[in-house]
């Protein structure tokens, strides 16, 4: 018999002994990430740092402009209001409004995938939004901080989004949340926890996006880095899996988890970072991050700083990672 023919045999006698079922999908994350690109990432990073939003401060009119534009992604992606399994509902239902202590008006923005089957675990990914605004007449952009850890999560929530259309749907909840106010005392945040209303033992991991986009400051010698703080908090299997994800797919990463050999400066930034209002709430949390640079917090923070090749990296290791964390 020829070998094509023997070839063919063996797998009709395989399918025959141990039956597929008709609905079983086998589903390549690679392919998926490719959904992940450049062009959008860098789209997302000059839209939310130009001038016209004037620095994303809370309650102005830049930071309103900037809110609208994530609610338009969040439900063209197909991500449902928090609470509903229907993206179709009303775009005003994502947000979360609150007042600041200081009095500056606030909104979180919100939406879900739901588990292909119901779940009662979720993973929340979340980035803050706002920036410093306009200070005695200067704009600052703030592209990395945290337009790139913005873009990262929408190029995430859009991946997803498309595997929940084709039916390759995951296991558990992914809640993404994109904060305002962070530079008020991280208020929304704060507000996010506390109505939250999922038992914080219910809340897989929070993995939060803040200054992803630059390769100014790397651990070593290589810009092809992320650091990753919090790690010593979490249970080892999602440690693993984020160092798996990273050699079985050849993201090329340098994950550093010592932030610079500094574990008073890790604390520190750590506990300046939204995640830090789970991580009280006993929640497993970590920031991903680029980490702070020359441009941090300066009118130069602007989309020439940012590293998009890198970025795709860092974007679509996330990804992978959270696609294996939301299969278990």
């Amino acid at each position: 018999m020829p070998r094509s023919s023997l070839y063919a045999f063996s797998i009709v006698i395989t399918l025959c002994l141990f039956p597929v079922p008709l609905t079983a999908q086998v589903v390549y994350p690679e392919v998926y990430a490719e959904h992940i690109t450049g062009q959008e990432l860098d789209f997302h990073i000059r839209y939310l740092s130009d001038s016209l939003l004037q620095g994303r401060e809370t309650g102005s009119v830049g930071g309103s402009e900037a809110t609208r534009y994530i609610v338009s992604r969040f439900y063209e992606y197909g991500l449902a209001p928090l609470g509903t399994g229907d993206p179709k509902r009303y775009n005003d239902s994502y947000l979360q409004g609150f007042v600041c202590p200081t009095g500056q008006r606030g909104r979180n923005i919100i939406g879900w995938i739901p588990a292909e089957n119901q779940s009662n675990e979720y993973i929340i990914i979340s980035a803050h939004y706002d920036h410093l605004g306009m200070i005695n007449g200067i704009l600052y952009p703030g592209a990395d901080s945290n337009a790139s850890g913005v873009a990262a999560l929408l190029s995430l929530a859009r991946t997803f989004g498309i595997l929940k259309r084709e039916g390759c749907g995951v296991a558990r909840n992914l809640i993404f949340v994109a904060y305002d106010a962070k530079e008020f005392s991280m208020t929304g945040a704060r507000i996010f926890a506390l109505s939250l209303g999922i038992p914080a033992a219910r809340i897989v991991l929070n993995m939060n996006l803040d200054q992803l986009g630059s390769s100014l400051e790397p651990p070593g010698d290589s810009p092809d880095y992320v650091l990753i703080l919090g790690a010593c908090s979490v249970p080892d299997h999602i440690i693993q899996s984020m160092n798996n994800n990273n050699s079985f797919y050849n993201t090329g990463l340098d994950l550093d988890y010592s932030f610079y050999n500094s574990p008073a400066f890790a604390e520190i930034f750590f506990s300046m970072t939204e995640q830090s209002v789970l991580s009280q709430m006993h929640v497993p949390s970590l920031l991903i991050t680029s980490g702070v640079n020359d441009h941090t917090y300066k009118p130069d923070d602007n989309p020439d700083i940012i590293d998009i090749p890198v970025l795709i990296k860092r974007a679509r290791w996330l990804f992978f990672t959270l696609w294996d964390l939301a299969q278990r």
